[in-house]
């Protein structure tokens, strides 16, 4: 098998853990011509229009010529027949608020009104906070991730104990301690449960739902009142093979095209530029699949205290989006090629490092878009121990349980058994040197040896 010529000769160690861009891929260039043509074209200078200067207080919904922009090329994207209507996103300042923020307008865990909340697992390591802080601390159900779907069975299961065990608590009840005064109840869309995943190139797994899941996800959503948050933040990363096809529509996208009238939705896709541009440049949105939602997210009092969250930062972006003169080339496609080329190139030299450096019963999940691959160890090597062996092998990787939904009754072992490996941050080279020490590790523990306290020890 021909590898990559490795050309790392540093011991220090490789970071297979970090989920985000190598800072050479950062389009520096690009934004800083962006930031130049934002503050020195004419400008719109009224501060109560629906196009405003990028340093003044912005819409609270965004700019309607960035939210416009965002609707043309997401239908471009997703090969949809009509842009997305502006009046369905709101713009945030990155997936993480964007969580935070439905969390906090569209559940009531406190109230009681909202019973559960369902997070896929293994699930990206950090959401489970924002839950938390939410109010779900002790209301998080694991709903475990199979091959390009979810375990339907345990879910329905679930929901019918939950509903048959926990009572029902009246809207107006739970809308007493949230409900701005003077304001209608029908103003408020409350939901009695909420279920987190990424259905597409997933974090961890980079596995993809099928159509018939998302389906079927979103019938159970209107049957129990559910709101479905999908992290939709590497959509547009497949590996370039990938793209020979459409992508596998989203579960809003679903939902809008079979909403009843006067009925708001039961899913939002929760999106980022953080992925494609940077992480540092804060700046996201959310798609509703019906305006009420996103109306909803641009009344709460923060947005309509301090305006856009990223009213700078989108007019950034959106000088990136528009399509060049003369032409239909959007700057921000020419970037995202650029990565899904390099990401491509990296994940076949995983591929093949882990074909050559890993024992055999080694399989991997993911690895055709996104960030992460997820690696599944052979039966009786613990994934834990080999993780604390790498490090000292000089290679940084996470461990599956950091991807555990949290509750000793949602733990499913994914500690013990896999780990998570990033292609986003190290090179080609530099991957398959990582997986080389990782190799190393694995059979320093079929040796004997195992991590105690930061110290080996040898068992025998």
């Amino acid at each position: 098998m021909q590898l990559p010529r490795s050309m790392t000769t540093t011991t220090e160690p490789l970071d297979l853990l970090r989920g985000h861009p190598s800072t050479r891929l950062l389009p520096t260039a690009e934004i800083n011509r962006a930031v130049t043509e934002i503050l020195t074209n004419p400008l719109p200078q009224d501060s109560y229009s629906d196009i405003r200067h990028p340093l003044h207080y912005g819409p609270d919904n965004g700019n309607l010529n960035v939210r416009e922009e965002i609707g043309k090329w997401t239908a471009e994207k997703y090969m949809l027949r009509q842009a997305i209507p502006p009046e369905n996103l709101y713009i945030t300042n990155g997936a993480s608020y964007g969580l935070s923020t439905a969390l906090s307008l569209f559940t009531s865990p406190q109230s009681g009104y909202t019973k559960r909340a369902f997070i896929i697992s293994p699930t990206y390591f950090l959401a489970s906070r924002a839950f938390e802080d939410a109010g779900f601390a002790e209301k998080l159900t694991a709903i475990q991730s199979t091959k390009n779907s979810i375990d339907f069975i345990s879910l329905n299961v679930a929901l019918n104990n939950i509903d048959l065990y926990v009572p029902d608590v009246p809207l107006d009840i739970a809308l007493q301690s949230s409900l701005r005064i003077g304001a209608k109840k029908e103003e408020k869309r409350l939901y009695k449960y909420v279920l987190y995943a990424t259905p597409t190139f997933s974090n961890p797994t980079g596995e993809t739902w099928d159509l018939a899941t998302r389906q079927k996800l979103l019938e159970i959503a209107r049957e129990w009142d559910m709101l479905v948050i999908a992290d939709d933040v590497y959509d547009f990363l497949g590996n370039q093979e990938m793209f020979q096809s459409a992508l596998v529509p989203r579960l809003v996208s679903l939902d809008a095209a079979t909403i009843k009238p006067g009925d708001m939705g039961n899913t939002i896709s929760n999106c980022s530029f953080s992925k494609l541009l940077g992480p540092g440049l804060r700046c996201g949105w959310i798609e509703s699949a019906s305006p009420v939602l996103a109306s909803q997210l641009g009344n709460a009092g923060a947005p309509h205290s301090g305006g856009c969250p990223s009213q700078f930062t989108s007019m950034i972006v959106h000088s990136l989006l528009v399509q060049s003169p003369g032409n239909s080339t959007r700057k921000i496609d020419v970037i995202i090629d650029n990565l899904t080329r390099t990401y491509t190139k990296r994940c076949d030299a995983l591929r093949k490092a882990i074909d050559y450096y890993l024992p055999q019963g080694t399989e991997i999940e993911g690895g055709k878009g996104g960030f992460f691959a997820w690696l599944r160890l052979p039966e009786r090597v613990d994934a834990a121990e080999v993780v604390k062996l790498a490090a000292e092998e000089g290679v940084v990787v996470a461990s599956g349980g950091m991807s555990e939904c949290p509750g000793k009754e949602n733990n499913m072992g994914w500690g013990t058994m896999c780990l998570r490996i990033s292609i986003s941050y190290c090179e080609e080279d530099q991957i398959v040197e990582g997986i080389r020490r990782l190799g190393v590790a694995v059979g320093r523990w079929k040796a004997g040896e195992r991590s105690k306290d930061g110290s080996v020890v040898v068992v025998k």
